[in-house]
């Protein structure tokens, strides 16, 4: 890890640590944050976040260089050789792409592979496919949190889960025993169909200096990103994704007198809420929007003065009761009757793809516009397959 993103971790330590002081001030004042207090404590959270989102597209750069290198390693290549060269004639994502370009090919998919194979035997990774994905991800915090399963076909998906468990009994010498069956049940994954259209003059389309799969990656990974992030988050199921805040279970309700708001002690509650069972998984974490994590930023608990929020270090996620946090621009803000805040064992919730990604190009869909556009599709569909209490909600109160 390089040491500028220690010191910028450094950096949002003593952010969070001059935010906290204000909040100590007013607190021992028993009042609120003033108009210039609040407009400081505002910053600092930009800054925050700000520091935050710079750790980790530091991060990301420095794993894709990683990868880069241990590719090069292993086929005992300089340092200088691009991917294409070590593949030595065999077709490459990008490759792909220029026939598109080109002309030679009309349509092309795309699908999941860690890698592809040179002929000395080793391996490089494959591109537009994990970049479109990178970005998806980037645009689409549902998915990177939820179980991803890929599928070669767009048929049904049925995914098994139980609902109740067997139950075991004392029993006495020579007596029967009696039989206590799991109560299974199944939910089923379609494959909804995201198209996006993303185009390029014909100038730009044939200067050999562009990087096109990477142009398509960005528009197309964020655009299908946004989409299904809505609908993964609050989708209703009908002819779209089923959200996970839909298929969520109630874990606690507001009081009436805060108008919609969340306490330190409803946080508390709504952690106690998800069992034991799902909390000593891997996975476990919390789910909110800006405007929610900027309240939770300023909760204590009330049998003590300690904050329940924790800057993250070193691109860790920022933490809620030692649970990592993950920010949905989605989900809804905290109000009288909106499901404002998650927790659970988000993986869960399972994402289901198929065929890969289709690639379509055309020069006759804006002919009089010199353009020429190309058509990504994606076929997907999600679901919280274990809905008796991996993943509950915070639900804010009725106003008195």
């Amino acid at each position: 890890m390089s040491e500028l993103v220690k010191n910028l971790s450094e950096q949002r330590a003593r952010a969070w640590e001059q935010a906290k002081n204000l909040l100590d001030h007013a607190s021992n004042e028993a009042r609120d944050l003033s108009a210039e207090e609040g407009a400081e404590f505002d910053r600092i959270n930009a800054d925050l976040d700000a520091t935050d989102q710079r750790i980790k597209s530091i991060l990301d750069a420095e794993k894709r260089n990683a990868d880069i290198e241990e590719s090069r390693s292993r086929l005992g290549v300089a340092a200088s050789l691009s991917a294409p060269e070590i593949a030595n004639n065999e077709p490459t994502d990008d490759d792909t792409v220029r026939r598109l370009m080109s002309g030679e090919i009309r349509s092309a998919r795309f699908e999941k592979r860690a890698i592809t194979k040179s002929s000395s035997g080793g391996s490089v990774p494959t591109s537009v496919y994990d970049r479109i994905v990178e970005h998806l991800v980037m645009a689409n915090v549902v998915r990177d949190v939820a179980t991803v399963v890929t599928t070669n076909g767009g048929e049904t998906l049925n995914v098994p889960t139980s609902t109740a468990f067997s139950t075991a009994s004392i029993v006495g010498e020579a007596a029967q025993a009696s039989t206590s069956d799991p109560t299974l049940a199944t939910r089923a994954l379609g494959a909804y169909k995201y198209v996006v259209l993303v185009q390029l003059s014909n100038e730009l389309a044939q200067d050999g200096a562009v990087d096109v799969g990477g142009f398509l990656a960005r528009q197309a990974g964020t655009a299908i990103g946004v989409a299904t992030r809505g609908h993964m988050t609050t989708g209703d199921g009908s002819s779209k994704p089923t959200g996970i805040v839909t298929s969520s279970t109630a874990g606690v309700t507001g009081a009436a007198a805060t108008s919609g708001a969340f306490t330190g002690d409803n946080l508390i509650d709504l952690r106690y809420s998800v069992g034991s069972a799902y909390t000593s998984q891997p996975g476990v974490g919390w789910m909110m929007n800006n405007t929610a994590m900027s309240a939770a930023r300023k909760l204590k608990g009330s049998t003590n003065d300690h904050y329940l929020f924790a800057p993250g270090l070193n691109g860790d996620p920022d933490q809620l009761l030692g649970f990592p946090v993950y920010l949905n621009d989605s989900m809804a803000s905290p109000a009288v009757a909106a499901k404002s805040v998650l927790f659970g064992h988000l993986p869960s919730y399972f994402i289901r793809e198929a065929s890969g990604l289709t690639v379509d190009v055309s020069d006759d869909f804006a002919f009089d516009y010199s353009v020429r556009t190309f058509r990504v599709t994606m076929r997907t569909d999600g679901l919280l397959v274990d809905q008796t209490g991996a993943v509950k909600h915070f639900v804010g109160g009725a106003a008195s």
